[in-house]
């Protein structure tokens, strides 16, 4: 490789490095609305039991923290059904494999509501990975697929 390919190079690595540039508070607030929408949805399929009056719910804040993004606040679902009580605990948006999670916990245990891809069927779904090689064998910096994901919320079972 001579000098001025390694310019080139260098370069076209600053480029790159400029291209993958992330706005962190617009990924925060997409996660947010798309939790927002989880409890709107939740909401109608309690309306009926909460209009006889035998299901109760209610909004609390709660600090999380997540890398490049920092600490923000998110709001929990607290739920109760009789004497059970149920709350869904925002676990956040920068995981693998999903867009973001919500743990379902009640004294039958825990359950999580992730927000994927909606055309995902199954776990391995949720992972593509696509490597491409450049024409002189080198490795290009890895980019997000263009295409438009329509965001789901899905509960996972084992």
């Amino acid at each position: 490789m001579g000098a001025n390919d390694f310019a080139n190079f260098v370069a076209s690595q600053q480029d790159a490095e400029a291209d993958t540039r992330v706005d962190w508070a617009e990924i925060r607030d997409e996660w947010l609305k798309h939790l927002d929408a989880l409890h709107l949805q939740i909401v109608g399929f309690l309306e009926e039991f909460v209009n006889a009056g035998s299901v109760t719910y209610n909004f609390t804040e709660v600090e999380l923290t997540e890398e490049n993004i920092g600490t923000y606040r998110a709001k929990k679902m607290d739920i109760k059904i009789g004497r059970q009580h149920v709350y869904l605990e925002p676990i956040g948006t920068l995981l693998i494999g999903c867009k973001g999670r919500v743990d379902v916990v009640g004294s039958a245990g825990r359950a999580q509501i992730l927000l994927v891809n909606e055309k995902a069927k199954s776990t391995s779904d949720l992972i593509t990975v696509t490597v491409t090689v450049g024409v002189r064998g080198g490795m290009p910096p890895l980019t997000p697929s263009k295409q438009q994901i329509s965001w789901a919320w899905k509960i996972v079972t084992h």
